[in-house]
C-alpha cells in the first residue's frame, strides 16, 4: 500500500510540474544568443511555450554563463496552472540582460518593444502568471521576488493629450526596481515606477510614482495608487531563519527569544 501511494505521488508529481521543452529550449538559446554562449543552453524553458518573435537579444553581465541558469515555465510556486502557455514575444533590436540566476514560474508573459532594453538581476523569482511588458527600458534588482499575476508594464501603449496644458503625455516610463523587493501577488507596477532596495508591496497594490525620493528606509506600499503605509519594515530571507520562525506558535510572535531577535538582527548587516 506505502508504495502504491509513493507511485501516485511521483505520477501527481510529474502531472503537476511542468517538463522542459527542448525543442523550444534550443531555438530559444540558438536564435537569441551567440553561438558560443547558446550552445551551454544556459535557458531551459518548460511547458508549453508561444513563440511570436524572435528578433532580440539575450545577454548575461557579470556573471558565469551556466547551463540552465534562468528557468522559465517551472511551475515552482503552485499558484498556477501549468496548463497555459506561456508567451514570448521579443522585437527587433530589443535586449535582455541578466546577471544571474533567475527562475520564473508557469504561464509567464515576456513581451519587449523595438529597442526597449529589460535588466532582471541575480536571484530573482517570478511567481505563475507574471507578465513583464517592456516597451522602453525595465530594470529588476537582485533578490526581488515577485509573485503571481502581478503585471509590469512600462507603458500606456497609446497616447493621451492634456487639454488644460496642451501638450503630449508620454507614452512611456522607464521602471527601476530595486533589489531585495517583495512585491505581493496581482500588484501592478506601472510606468514610472521607482523604489528603494529591500521596498515591500501589498497585494493588488498599483505603483506608479518615484519613491526613491524618499528619505524613509525599508518601505511598506499599499493602495491604488500605492503610498507608503509604513517604514522601516524589512522581510526576513533566510531560510533557515524562516523555518525557526515558522515551529513557533502565533503567540510567540511578539516577543521573540534574545537570540532569535540577534540573528534576525545580524542577517540585516
Amino acid at each position: 500500500m506505502k508504495l502504491l501511494v509513493k507511485l501516485l505521488d511521483k505520477v501527481i508529481y510529474k502531472l503537476n510540474y511542468s517538463k522542459l521543452n527542448i525543442s523550444k529550449t534550443v531555438l530559444f538559446n540558438f536564435r537569441t544568443m551567440p553561438f558560443k554562449t547558446a550552445v551551454k543552453l544556459p535557458v531551459f524553458l518548460y511547458g508549453k511555450v508561444d513563440i511570436y518573435l524572435l528578433k532580440g537579444e539575450i545577454e548575461f553581465s557579470g556573471c558565469k554563463v551556466n547551463r540552465g541558469m534562468i528557468r522559465m515555465g517551472m511551475n515552482k510556486d503552485y499558484l498556477g496552472t501549468v496548463k497555459g502557455a506561456s508567451l514570448i514575444v521579443l522585437a527587433p533590436h530589443s535586449k535582455i540582460t541578466f546577471t544571474g540566476n533567475s527562475e520564473f514560474s508557469s504561464n509567464f508573459l515576456i513581451r519587449t518593444g523595438e529597442n526597449a532594453k529589460l535588466k532582471i538581476g541575480k536571484g530573482t523569482f517570478f511567481g505563475s502568471s507574471i507578465k513583464i511588458v517592456c516597451i522602453k527600458k525595465i530594470s529588476i534588482g537582485n533578490f526581488t521576488q515577485i509573485a503571481f499575476e502581478s503585471q509590469v508594464i512600462d507603458s500606456d501603449f497609446h497616447f493621451t493629450y492634456d487639454l488644460k496644458k496642451q501638450e503630449l503625455k508620454p507614452r512611456e516610463k522607464e521602471i527601476i526596481i530595486g533589489n531585495y523587493n517583495w512585491i505581493g501577488n496581482r500588484s501592478v507596477i506601472y510606468k514610472g515606477t521607482k523604489t528603494n532596495n529591500y521596498t515591500i508591496i501589498a497585494s493588488s497594490s498599483l505603483v506608479n510614482k518615484n519613491y526613491l525620493k524618499s528619505e524613509n528606509k525599508y518601505l511598506v506600499l499599499a493602495g491604488q495608487p500605492a503610498k507608503i503605509v509604513a517604514e522601516d519594515i524589512r522581510r526576513i530571507y533566510p531560510l533557515k531563519l524562516e523555518e525557526k520562525l515558522f515551529q513557533l506558535s502565533s503567540n510567540n510572535f511578539g516577543g521573540l527569544p534574545n537570540e532569535l531577535s540577534n540573528e534576525i538582527i545580524e542577517s540585516f548587516n
